[in-house]
C-alpha cells in the first residue's frame, strides 16, 4: 500500500509540478507577446484556464489522500479520542461517496455531454477537458481507499498495545 501511494503522490506531483512551470512560462509569454511585440497571443488564455482546471481538480485529489483537506472538526474535537479514528473514516467514507457520484458519474455525464463540443483557439473537445473531473475522482477515491487502509492499521496497532493484550503476549506492562 505504502508503494501505491509513494507511486501515486510522486506521479502527481511531478504532473502538477510540471503543469505549473509550463503555465508560468506561457503566461510569461502572454505577458511578452502583448508588451513586447504588441502582438497578443491567442492560445495562451484558454491554455492557462484548462491548466488551471486540470490543476484544480488533480490537486484535490492530492490533498484529500494527504488530508490536508479544510475540514471542519467540529465533531471530531467533540467526541471520544477512542472514537477519532471512526469518525475519520466515516469522513473518508463520505469522500469516496461525493468523488464516485459527483466527480466519477458527474463528470463522466459533463465530459460525454461535451465531447462535440470545441474550444475556440486549441480546437480541443471540450469533453477531454472534462476528463479532468473523473480522473480526479478516480484517484480520491483510491487515495480515501489508501486512508482507511492506514485508519484501519491504525486501530489494529492500537488494540494490539493494549495492557492485555501485551501480558498475553508476554510482554511487560509497566
Amino acid at each position: 500500500m505504502k508503494k501505491l501511494r509513494r507511486w501515486l503522490d510522486r506521479t502527481i506531483e511531478m504532473f502538477s509540478c510540471s503543469l505549473i512551470c509550463v503555465m508560468v512560462l506561457i503566461a510569461c509569454w502572454q505577458v511578452i507577446s502583448r508588451y513586447v511585440f504588441n502582438t497578443p497571443s491567442t492560445f495562451s488564455e484558454e491554455f492557462l484556464r484548462f491548466s488551471l482546471v486540470w490543476l484544480s481538480v488533480i490537486g484535490l485529489a492530492y490533498v484529500a489522500g494527504k488530508s490536508e483537506h479544510i475540514s471542519l472538526t467540529l465533531f471530531l474535537d467533540k467526541c471520544p479520542q477512542s472514537l477519532t479514528t471512526y469518525w475519520q473514516i466515516a469522513i473518508q467514507v463520505v469522500f469516496i461517496l461525493f468523488s464516485a457520484y459527483i466527480l466519477v458519474i458527474g463528470g463522466w455525464k459533463v465530459s460525454s455531454n461535451a465531447m462535440l463540443q470545441i474550444s475556440p483557439v486549441l480546437q480541443l473537445s471540450m469533453g477531454k477537458v472534462y476528463y479532468a473531473l473523473p480522473l480526479s475522482g478516480v484517484l480520491t477515491i483510491l487515495y480515501c481507499l489508501l486512508n482507511i487502509s492506514d485508519l484501519i492499521a491504525s486501530l489494529r496497532a492500537a488494540a494490539s498495545d493494549t495492557p492485555l493484550s501485551n501480558e498475553l503476549a508476554g510482554g511487560r506492562y509497566d
